[in-house]
């Protein structure tokens, strides 16, 4: 049966998605109709939670959808951006995450999810530090509002998580800029990025946790994050995050027990590995979802 859904288009590449927010879209795949036993597949996962970079352009996310798409066209797919707004104001970041966090609530509420499932049902896939801001906030906020945890899952961890550093951070946010807008910006950043690292460094004691640790102890919160298994992909060339944090919070995770697997590439930037390597890139991805479905019945606590 064909889909009555808008086709993506170059002028707009996800249009194939239903808007929850500026945020926060999805995609619902077709019912399949018309052969004995259509329907979902059921070794695909029934929800994909796809937490992009910051900044990311519906171009660049597009090639990840549509190839979702084809792997598992039965999979419900939420998309939650990152704008790069969004790192000043906890309150700011709470706000975008909350559609997300509900649309998930309801596919539970609703039976497309089971509230106490036997295997997995939802793989979550993290870019970068603004894609794991967003995924701790939903965990946050899914908690907060419900009472229970997020949903168990595998996860993929594209070039995350990091830690706080002036250096990475510059470049992060002075990446995307160019022209004028950058002979304006770039100074600006510079001293807001050192000012923040003097606050949360030398005055921490003052400031709190900030949104980078944070994210780490949350990501390993076992009873936040309740994840069957994971895998990093990463690499030394990358200049926003850093290499040695991605393999220190792996190391972390492995120690709490969570299966984790560490794929690092070589000459490779920062989330640019499936550009680098998509043969490779994608068998990561299905390898983990496959690993959670035979890792069912050796739970984390709490999962079912």
């Amino acid at each position: 049966m064909a889909s009555k859904q808008p086709a993506a288009t170059r002028a707009k590449p996800l249009a194939m998605m239903t808007r929850l927010s500026p945020f926060v879209s999805y995609y619902k795949a077709p019912k399949l109709t018309g052969s004995p036993g259509s329907g979902a597949d059921t070794s695909a996962p029934k929800l994909i939670l796809f937490a992009s970079w910051m900044d990311a352009q519906d171009a660049h996310i597009a090639k990840y959808i549509t190839y979702y798409q084809t792997i598992y066209p039965t999979s419900t797919i939420l998309l939650v951006k990152f704008p790069g707004m969004l790192p000043w104001s906890a309150a700011t970041q709470n706000s975008a995450a909350q559609p997300a966090a509900s649309y998930v609530r309801s596919q539970v509420d609703s039976g497309a999810l089971s509230a106490a499932p036997r295997a997995p049902e939802v793989l979550v896939h993290i870019f970068s530090n603004g894609g794991a801001t967003s995924m701790r906030n939903i965990y946050e906020i899914y908690r907060r509002k419900t009472g229970r945890a997020f949903p168990p899952h595998a996860a993929v961890y594209d070039s995350c998580p990091g830690l706080l550093s002036a250096v990475r951070g510059y470049h992060a946010f002075t990446l995307g800029l160019r022209g004028p807008a950058r002979l304006f910006l770039v100074p600006l950043l510079a001293l807001f990025i050192a000012a923040v690292s003097i606050w949360y460094g030398p005055l921490g004691f003052l400031a709190g946790e900030d949104m980078f640790t944070k994210n780490q102890r949350i990501h390993n919160d076992r009873m936040l994050a309740r994840q069957t298994n994971r895998s990093y992909i990463y690499s030394k060339e990358d200049i926003m995050v850093d290499w040695r944090h991605i393999e220190e919070h792996a190391r972390d995770a492995a120690a709490k027990g969570i299966p984790v697997r560490r794929e690092m590439y070589q000459e490779s930037s920062h989330v640019a590995h499936m550009r680098t390597d998509d043969r490779r890139y994608w068998k990561i991805v299905t390898d983990t979802w496959e690993e959670s479905i035979k890792r069912s019945g050796t739970l984390l606590p709490g999962f079912t």
